[in-house]
């Protein structure tokens, strides 16, 4: 998508200094149709000129093109959501995980103080185990937070895109084609 961006600014760039002594008029003509050739394979400057009569098919074919393209966007806010989901799931890993690490830095602090009180190693290390362990535990407990608000922050986007999703998929129920013109 950027490669064509930047392939398109290039293009444009080149375009305007070849034809540098062209109008605005025609310059801003030569733009339009050069960008819809680029993206469609339809000139419209064309297609607007076609008589009324000779348009049999166009209400059709548009209303086909915007279910379509609804569709598309619905698709996109799925994926979305699933990403969000995913992004949860993970989430609650790490908080699982973080529950895990500090019930084992707990059995570890409970060791420690059993060693202590048993007068095995040396007191200074055991001193110095100890805190470690305290402090590694508050860094966990402090974590947590962390992960808690990331996971309400993804929740509310879930709720969002849920809603959006079923918004989006009731408008898209709800589109009719009636002869000549599409019902939003």
């Amino acid at each position: 998508m950027k490669l064509k961006l930047f392939a398109a600014i290039l293009f444009f760039t080149g375009l305007f200094s070849i034809i540098s002594c062209s109008t605005t008029q025609e310059i801003t003509s030569s733009v339009i149709s050069t960008v819809s050739s680029i993206t469609s394979t339809v000139d419209p400057a064309l297609v607007n000129q076609i008589p009324a009569d000779k348009r049999e098919g166009f209400a059709k074919a548009e209303y086909d093109l915007k279910v379509a393209t609804e569709k598309f966007n619905l698709a996109g806010l799925k994926s979305d959501l699933a990403g969000a989901q995913k992004k949860y799931v993970g989430y609650e890993e790490d908080l699982a995980d973080s529950f895990r690490k500090e019930a084992e830095l707990d059995y570890d602090l409970l060791r420690i103080e059993a060693i202590s009180k048993s007068g095995l190693g040396k007191k200074e290390d055991n001193v110095k185990t100890k805190a470690n362990l305290q402090q590694k535990k508050q860094n966990t407990q402090s974590n947590r937070i962390g992960i808690k608000a990331n996971m309400e922050n993804t929740k509310g986007k879930i709720e969002n895109l849920t809603a959006q999703i079923a918004k989006m998929d009731e408008s898209i129920k709800a589109m009719k084609f009636d002869g000549g013109k599409a019902t939003p």
